[in-house]
């Protein structure tokens, strides 16, 4: 294959920190790699490298047999190289059409001329979208695919992305995978991050293991299996979790009775005890986003009645929410405050102005506890949290919400952007935050994930919870079946009414 990027002994430093320590590889015209590493190994530095957007100390690059040293996002652009990171935003208030054709040399045509372009190309594809809607009416999952068609018109020869099937469901995941395939067939190379390493697998060439800012192993992904990605990332064999699943024995802290949002949810009935795991699954689209909204103040019901301890209560927005105890991490609640520190980002301060030094040091202490925990990867923790890894930044994240008095706690992807070992911590938190009595509802576009950490899983379809799945009688492939429903090959019947367990 005609080589297209090469890297040697590229060295560099974040925050005085050498995160990059000689990085060396190849990638070839037509050509997937793979790029898998535990949070802070350097995956991003190496990206932002690439892309223009973060300077190397040292080592040298070669894009099609020119030097290369771009010095921001537009000229790495101009020689070719597009990048979406991981935490990307794009303006809400641009359409799908304009969206993908912004920053393309086609970006000033008429918006008739990008929406029919764009038409063409969301129908080729396969992807269901509308040219004409806003960018802030989708959710991320279809924000992503709009990002992945921005690199199809941008016609860039390199191709960089940054985790982006985080929060895809697999259906999705497989509309992606046919658009990377396009691309290599286009003669495009694509550096992929993931950290999911069965998908890795499934669709990379070869498979570059980052570890400790260097290459450890380059391996042909036909010649290596998870068990032993997971071996190289951790240098030990990852530890397994028994399924959950005899029943949560508690109350139940909340209860949904024929809830409606608009037209977008119909009719919903549920119930989440002290101490449960339960899972929500479901395609973008099935209703389960505005169903989490209407819990926690984001979208408010329309009909139906939400109970907390056997009382009915109100929740019209986010306040309400928070002072009933339903606390609320979101998949794309990756907006902070960028001078804020580590050590500020996961203290929860009891309002009083006087606290003694014995205080703030068991505080302190408490952090240095969490951090270590959940492997954040960082040597200052009164640092800023813009000098983590977007892994990492996910962690304080998820550590924070994990850590306040809450009675319901709604988590969203929250093991999006997490690596394989971080993701066995989070496990063990859940579970024993849920020992503590504390009810978890959890939503999730990796099906493994749901079934092996909840109680129970609910699926949605066309704005109905069409099922309720004891963790005893259910696998993936049950999930997917009533999630797709009759796309899935099931017929043409109305979905039909959960019934609770």
């Amino acid at each position: 294959m005609d080589l297209l990027l090469h890297a040697d002994d590229l060295r560099a430093s974040y925050d005085q920190r050498l995160i990059l320590k000689g990085v060396g590889f190849s990638l070839h015209r037509g050509e997937i790699l793979g790029l898998i590493g535990t949070n802070g190994a350097g995956k991003s530095t190496l990206m932002r490298v690439l892309s223009g957007l973060h300077e190397h100390d040292g080592g040298h690059m070669n894009l099609a047999g020119e030097n290369y040293k771009p010095g921001s996002l537009e000229e790495a652009q101009a020689c070719g190289v597009g990048l979406i990171p991981q935490n990307f935003r794009i303006d809400p208030g641009l359409t799908v059409a304009k969206a993908i054709f912004r920053g393309t040399f086609q970006a000033a045509k008429s918006h008739k001329e990008l929406r029919d372009q764009a038409a063409a190309m969301l129908r080729d594809i396969g992807v269901d979208l509308e040219p004409d809607a806003s960018v802030g009416t989708l959710v991320r999952a279809e924000q992503t695919l709009v990002e992945v068609l921005r690199m199809v018109a941008e016609e860039a020869q390199l191709v960089i992305m940054d985790e982006v099937a985080a929060s895809l469901p697999d259906h999705d995941v497989a509309v992606l995978h046919k658009v990377l395939r396009m691309l290599t067939k286009q003669g495009r190379a694509i550096i992929y991050i993931t950290h999911r390493l069965d998908e890795v697998r499934s669709i990379a060439h070869r498979i570059a293991v980052l570890r400790d800012g260097k290459v450890h192993r380059v391996l042909d992904a036909g010649q290596t299996d998870v068990e032993e990605l997971a071996f190289l990332l951790l240098q030990q064999k990852p530890g397994s979790n028994p399924r959950p699943t005899s029943p949560a024995a508690g109350e139940d802290v909340l209860r949904v009775a024929n809830l409606s949002v608009g037209q977008s949810v119909r009719d919903v009935s549920f119930s989440v005890a002290k101490g449960e795991i339960f899972g929500l699954a479901g395609t973008h689209r099935s209703g389960i986003y505005p169903l989490i909204g209407a819990l926690v103040g984001v979208h408010p019901s329309s009909a139906g009645q939400i109970y907390m301890r056997g009382e009915p209560v109100q929740i019209h927005e986010q306040q309400d929410a928070r002072q009933l105890g339903i606390g609320y991490l979101s998949d794309s609640d990756d907006n902070f405050d960028t001078a804020v520190s580590i050590v500020d980002s996961l203290q929860h301060p009891d309002g009083s102005e006087d606290v003694s030094l014995q205080d703030e040091v068991l505080q302190l202490r408490g952090v240095i506890e969490l951090v270590r925990r959940m492997r954040i990867n960082t040597t200052n923790i009164h640092g800023t949290i813009t000098t983590l890894s977007g892994g990492d930044r996910q962690k304080v994240q998820l550590a924070k919400w994990m850590t306040t008095d809450c009675d319901v706690l709604v988590l969203s992807h929250p093991s999006r952007g997490i690596d394989i070992g971080a993701k066995e911590i989070v496990y063990k938190m859940l579970h024993d935050l849920s020992q503590t009595g504390v009810a978890i509802i959890l939503l999730s576009s990796d099906l493994s994930e749901l079934v092996g950490w909840c109680h129970r899983i609910g699926v949605m379809r066309d704005g109905e919870l069409v099922s309720i799945e004891a963790n005893a009688n259910t696998n993936e492939d049950v999930l997917v079946h009533h999630m797709l429903g009759s796309k899935f090959g099931t017929g043409r019947g109305e979905a039909r009414r959960a019934k609770e367990q």
